[in-house]
């Protein structure tokens, strides 16, 4: 039992594991701290087509915006249209995986906005290692090789603390300081380890709630042990159906009035789904400090059935609906994205050096004779 414990036990898991899955887990915690900044770094790039100028005192009514979209372009069916609470940023009508920007005063479908594709790469790379999801089988493959690569994570870090602990032990302070004054291979070594240690909780908590897209039994003993019941999932996924008049748009009109007769002006993003479901349509936001949110309303009733931050939620209730925020960071506001941004990004940091430092072991063992 006791061998567990061993020093070179762990050393091995810890190389074997970084040889193995290196590459992946490059991949998973580049991507996603370039994802990290999606929004400023495409705020940044297109801005010419983000804003427009008011031409009226206020933008068109939902149901107006999304007639027009359908009379520029007759062969979509939109699955949820997304307002600002910025009435100079221009809003965005979506289909699958596809958006379109539109002037929220005229109706008028914008030139697409750059980067879109890029960052439509980085998130299937992220989440099922695939530069496109061509058919169902490669995204499930994808999908197991990142969540492999997110429990290695977890172990890489588990194991890494536990080797460096004995010299943690002997002198904390001088441990974790980086001496750049010494030879280049000795700063990699030390970045790799002193890096690691700063980022461990960070990265701890990002792999931990990543595998609730992973694992559909991660997922459920999440719920149990939160106390909260499963949503179910619609497996064959909800088709828009498409609608071209206002007046079969109404509706649109009415769940954003609810939603804001309920949350006021405490948001920066809206993003209302036209297609029903069990009934009730859901309507996420974000507010200004990049938490997103969830509601579920009822138009029949004129009300919301659910509310993700409302203030009787029982404390699972309010740790299930963090778990995209702990994810991202964005449960702790821009310091949190900061860090969980560069947590992510120094994956690269890790793999590279660990790289570097099995080459150097190999070379020297070769030097001296040995075998590797």
């Amino acid at each position: 039992m006791l061998r567990i414990f061993k020093t070179n036990w762990w050393f091995n898991i810890h190389m074997i594991l970084g040889l193995l899955l290196g590459i992946t887990i490059m991949i998973v915690g580049v991507t996603g701290a370039l994802l990290s900044y999606r929004p400023e770094i495409m705020a940044l790039i297109n801005s010419d087509i983000l804003h427009v100028e008011k031409s009226a005192d206020k933008p068109l009514a939902i149901s107006e915006i999304v007639e027009k979209v359908y009379k520029q372009q007759a062969n979509i069916s939109i699955s949820s249209v997304t307002v600002y609470s910025d009435e100079t940023r221009s809003a965005s009508v979506n289909f699958g995986r596809t958006a379109y920007l539109v002037n929220p005063y005229t109706g008028e479908m914008l030139p697409n906005a750059k980067g879109g594709e890029f960052f439509g790469v980085m998130l299937t790379l992220h989440r099922w290692m695939t530069f496109q999801v061509v058919s169902q089988d490669v995204r499930l493959i994808g999908k197991q090789v990142v969540a492999i690569s997110t429990v290695a994570i977890i172990i890489l870090s588990i194991s890494g603390l536990w080797l460096y602990l004995p010299i943690m032990r002997r002198n904390f302070l001088k441990s974790m300081a980086v001496n750049f004054k010494r030879g280049w291979f000795a700063i990699l070594y030390k970045l790799h380890i002193v890096v690691g240690i700063y980022t461990l909780i960070f990265v701890l908590i990002m792999c931990l709630t990543g595998l609730y897209w992973s694992y559909d039994w991660y997922r459920t003993a999440l719920y149990k042990i939160a106390g909260v019941e499963q949503p179910v999932r619609n497996m064959h996924g909800r088709q828009p159906t498409k609608v071209e008049t206002v007046d079969d748009l109404g509706y649109l009109d009415t769940i954003y009035t609810i939603f804001k007769d309920n949350i006021g002006e405490d948001y920066t993003s809206t993003t209302l789904n036209t297609v029903a479901q069990n009934g009730t349509y859901s309507v996420s936001y974000q507010n200004d400090k990049g938490s997103s949110n969830r509601i579920q309303v009822d138009i029949e009733n004129n009300k919301i059935i659910f509310n993700n931050t409302s203030d009787n939620r029982t404390i699972g209730e309010k740790f299930m609906s963090s778990i995209y925020p702990l994810h991202s960071g964005y449960f702790f506001g821009e310091i949190g994205k900061f860090l969980w941004c560069v947590s992510s990004a120094a994956m690269a940091l890790f793999m590279i050096s660990g790289f570097v430092m099995f080459y150097k072991r190999i070379k020297a063992r070769y030097r001296f004779g040995k075998q590797p």
